[in-house]
């Protein structure tokens, strides 16, 4: 199953790309769902990303569900990256077994961005027979995420480039 989403964000591609890539750690900022989100070795990426990954809690129990994000490709020219979604103490009802995201900034003018999020979650084995209806609530679910981090660029003052990271 691949999932593809686009918003457009009324702040530079700089601007969302930073807060995308050089704060790949904060995703709490913006995405509902998460509560808490914290870096991976941040230094020590192989990619040249800023940080290796990041853990995110599904929910305010440190104990809980979370999900360990990552980077397996980073492109800062492009303003491309791409992570790997690994499940950690997820209950077995859960239908996914991993997803892999990339997530691409284009600059539509000095002050517009389009992202551009492609999932491709891998399911369960006994997932398949639900497969029509993932097929309507993974796109929802992803526009959520995009709409919230639409949302939260618009309405915080983000860095100009990364030089100021």
């Amino acid at each position: 199953m691949k999932v593809t989403k686009k918003i457009i964000i009324n702040k530079s591609a700089e601007q969302v790309w930073h807060l995308i890539a050089h704060e790949f750690d904060k995703a709490h900022l913006w995405m509902g769902p998460i509560p808490n989100s914290v870096a991976m070795g941040r230094g020590n990426s192989k990619t040249g990303a800023p940080m290796e990954g990041r853990i995110c809690d599904l929910n305010a129990d440190p104990n809980g569900a979370k999900v360990k994000e990552v980077i397996t490709d980073f492109n800062e020219q492009k303003k491309q990256l791409a992570f790997d979604v690994l499940p950690v103490n997820n209950p077995k009802v859960v239908p996914i077994k991993q997803n892999h995201v990339s997530m691409t900034v284009r600059a539509l003018g000095p002050n517009q961005a389009e992202v551009i999020w492609v999932a491709s979650p891998e399911l369960k084995l006994f997932a398949y027979p639900f497969y029509p209806l993932l097929r309507l609530v993974f796109p929802v679910a992803f526009g959520k995420l995009l709409k919230g981090l639409k949302a939260y660029a618009e309405s915080h003052v983000l860095k100009a480039n990364t030089a100021q990271a």
